[in-house]
């Protein structure tokens, strides 16, 4: 079986993710103007030949009772071995809670790259262009495609791009951005999964047996104290 399967979500479900965390990140996802690679810098940056997706998105009005997905995904089976590789060092399996791969993050970055609007499409060229460097890079240093490099490897060239430092480093400066936005989109989407979300003790979504208790005591203090704070007491919970 392959460790990376193709798809694990719903088309539908994918979708639904996308609309969530889309409203929650900024949007272009990956920030800053793209700058040609100094000379004399050893910098490198693929030049993708990238046809522009035209098709329609869900327009003004879409039918709700129906719904539909108008754009096709559009990365190819090696890009997205290589994203969830990047996701799983990103986000990797800790004892029984799962990597960033396993809550389908990959479905959700092509979903991202694929849709038709223009904030999407900025992503999506940044994004395989990423992609396409970090072959380039392991090419370059140790003779062999990203995912086909040993951890070591892959952790050398990540640990030159994952910093704050990097964005001031003509070499990596582009490969820094990328890689940021990635990391937000790959850990809102981890987060955004079921199991992000026990991971990290959200009780949203949850039915109550019996009558609502109320806040917590800690909750009531914090709340009287930033009431106080805005001279907004006269609304103190009661």
């Amino acid at each position: 079986m392959d460790k990376y399967p193709q798809a694990r979500l719903t088309r539908r479900e994918s979708l639904k993710w996308l609309g969530a965390i889309a409203a929650g990140l900024s949007v272009p996802l990956i920030h800053g103007r793209d700058k040609k690679p100094a000379p004399g810098t050893d910098a490198h940056w693929p030049d993708l030949n990238l046809q522009p997706i035209t098709v329609a998105g869900y327009g003004t009005d879409p039918n709700m009772m129906k719904p539909e997905t108008p754009w096709p995904l559009t990365m190819t089976a090696e890009q997205r071995e290589l994203t969830s590789l990047i996701a799983d060092i990103l986000v990797p399996r800790e004892g029984d809670k799962p990597s960033a791969s396993e809550v389908s993050v990959t479905d959700v970055v092509d979903e991202w790259i694929s849709a038709p609007y223009p904030s999407f499409q900025s992503d999506r060229v940044k994004i395989l262009s990423g992609l396409a460097w970090l072959d380039d890079e392991c090419m370059q240093r140790f003779d062999r495609k990203f995912v086909a490099a040993p951890a070591e490897q892959q952790l050398e060239i990540i640990d030159d791009i994952a910093w704050e430092e990097a964005r001031s480093n003509p070499r990596f400066a582009r490969m820094a951005r990328v890689l940021d936005g990635l990391r937000r989109l790959v850990m809102t989407a981890y987060f955004s999964s079921p199991e992000g979300t026990k991971d990290i003790g959200y009780q949203g979504n949850v039915a109550l047996a019996g009558d609502y208790p109320g806040p917590t005591p800690e909750a009531l203090e914090h709340l009287d104290a930033a009431l106080q704070e805005l001279g907004l007491t006269d609304y103190a919970y009661s």
